[in-house]
């Protein structure tokens, strides 16, 4: 049976990421982070469109309004923004919320294994995001050394 509820999180999460990414652009320190968080930010949009379009296909009304944490990721975001900047240091901050999404990938295809198609898909984006997570991480490392 599939389990449209870790869709809808993880659709839900996508949401929330691209909205807390607006905060991150506008609060950015350097044009080349600005840079990053719009890439992070348009990767989380076309994930989320093509997610929201296979819940509708089941016949699913998925919101768009993102959650409360939201809120939450733009609260801490202006907040670090506040007191230590958005720079270099900070893409480790991003690279472990990232991850945390992985694992919404993760209870998403662990769920819904009859649906070749959408685990196809799932798969895919999470591969990207993966990709991502590294060149987040690299990026941090080497400003550090």
């Amino acid at each position: 049976m599939a389990d449209n509820g870790s869709l809808a999180s993880l659709h839900t999460a996508l949401i929330d990421a691209s909205n807390g990414y607006d905060e991150a652009i506008r609060d950015a320190d350097q044009p080349e982070l600005k840079a990053i968080f719009g890439r992070l930010k348009l990767a989380h949009e076309k994930a989320h469109a093509e997610l929201h379009h296979l819940l509708l296909a089941r016949g699913l009304k998925p919101d768009d309004g993102g959650s409360f944490m939201s809120t939450v990721h733009k609260t801490i975001i202006s907040v670090r923004s506040a007191v230590t900047g958005l720079n270099d240091e900070a893409l480790s901050a991003f690279a472990e919320g990232e991850e945390r999404i992985v694992e919404d990938y993760n209870r998403a295809i662990e769920g819904n294994p009859e649906d070749a198609a959408l685990v196809d898909l799932l798969q895919h984006q999470k591969a990207a995001l993966q990709d991502e997570i590294a060149s987040l991480t690299a990026i941090a490392h080497t400003k550090r050394a």
